[in-house]
């Protein structure tokens, strides 16, 4: 049998980040994804903040330092640059506020750091797929096996490595759905409120010749699917119809107390690590990912406690975190109804988000009406 220091399933943002920091840190490691193109099918909105965006998102004082170090967005899989967010009520009222970020091709950008840890040193198998995780133990799904002193699992929500971990964070499942828009689309990401994406919203994120599209939802109402929610929603807003679609979950609830399970490290959707105001999980992965790869590296290296990777990421990432599930907890109030949706967002149109409940999120954030 293989052995490894760090083995790490899962080749999406957060988990060729952690393999990158691991085998930078002088762990060998091996980076495992069970599919056949990174980054195919895009199951994301595939928008970014900046840099300075995320810095406001995580005041930590040694953000900016890992920012520098990790949060990396290649010029060529940037698709188009934007700089205001638009936030639609069920009433069409439209507030905007500003926004700095790109959209960009998950195909490419997934890609870029996957070999970027193959640069640091990290070996990538795919597709290979997981079918189990125990002790350290990895069953392949073509019969192999490999053993690393830690797993770092990056499997996503439907982690198999977290179930073979017993590692169940306490979460709530969106369904979600993106497709691919054709035509001419204003430099502004697009949110839409309101009953037709029930209990989430939907978005619109232009790229170069197209746009993203899609929406997520805590239910399904009845007698619809989310191919004909998507369609009935795309209708209401007079955007055009959606091809290429994927349908995928994500995770919503508070971030866990700890995300490790033996010697086992999670990251991303595995552990929870989404900003549950808007479903964001891009940035928390590549910031936790370097955390999980260093803390493993330095465990490898010294034997440093792997507790080292929830003080890391606790630091760095756990108040904002709880900080927006709480704020999705009382936002969940009013949702169901688009009359009380529809006065709550003019309410903080007046006031602003940040006056309310003091949010940083960013703190310059300023609603405009329009």
């Amino acid at each position: 049998m293989e052995r490894y220091d760090v083995v790490v399933v899962g080749a999406g943002p957060g988990g060729s980040t952690a393999a990158r920091f691991a085998a930078q840190g002088g762990a060998r490691t091996l980076l495992l994804d069970q599919r056949v193109e990174l980054g195919q099918p895009v199951q994301c909105g595939e928008f970014l903040p900046t840099p300075a965006e995320l810095a406001d998102l995580f005041p930590h004082p040694e953000i900016p330092q890992l920012i520098r170090e990790a949060f990396v967005i290649p010029p060529e899989t940037v698709l188009r640059a934007t700089h205001e967010m638009v936030c639609v009520a069920p009433s069409g009222r439209r507030y905007r506020f500003p926004l700095e970020g790109f959209a960009v091709s998950r195909r490419a950008f997934d890609k870029r750091l996957a070999l970027a840890a193959e640069g640091e040193g990290a070996e990538l198998r795919f597709p290979c797929g997981v079918t189990g995780v125990k002790d350290g133990r990895v069953r392949l799904a073509n019969g192999g096996e490999v053993e690393g002193q830690v797993v770092i699992g990056a499997d996503g929500p439907l982690s198999t490595v977290a179930r073979g971990a017993g590692f169940a964070p306490t979460r709530e499942m969106y369904r979600m759905i993106t497709g691919t828009s054709l035509g001419e689309f204003p430099d502004a990401i697009e949110l839409y409120f309101g009953h037709h994406t029930p209990g989430g919203y939907g978005w619109m994120i232009p790229k170069a010749t197209d746009a993203n599209v899609g929406l997520g939802v805590t239910r399904l109402p009845p007698g619809e699917d989310l191919g004909s929610l998507l369609d009935r929603f795309l209708t209401a807003w007079g955007l055009p119809r959606a091809t290429d679609r994927t349908r995928w979950w994500v995770p919503i609830g508070p971030p866990p107390e700890s995300a490790r399970a033996g010697r086992a490290l999670f990251v991303g959707d595995a552990a929870n690590l989404v900003m549950a105001t808007n479903g964001g999980g891009i940035p928390t992965a590549i910031l936790s990912g370097r955390d999980a790869g260093v803390a493993a590296a330095g465990h490898c290296r010294t034997g440093a406690p792997l507790a080292e990777y929830d003080r890391l990421w606790r630091s760095h990432l756990y108040e904002p975190l709880l900080r927006a599930w709480r704020i999705k907890r009382l936002g969940d109030r009013i949702v169901e109804r688009d009359r009380w949706l529809s006065i709550g967002m003019a309410y903080i149109g007046t006031k602003g988000l940040d006056s309310m409940m003091r949010l940083r999120w960013p703190a310059r954030l300023v609603w405009r009406d329009s």
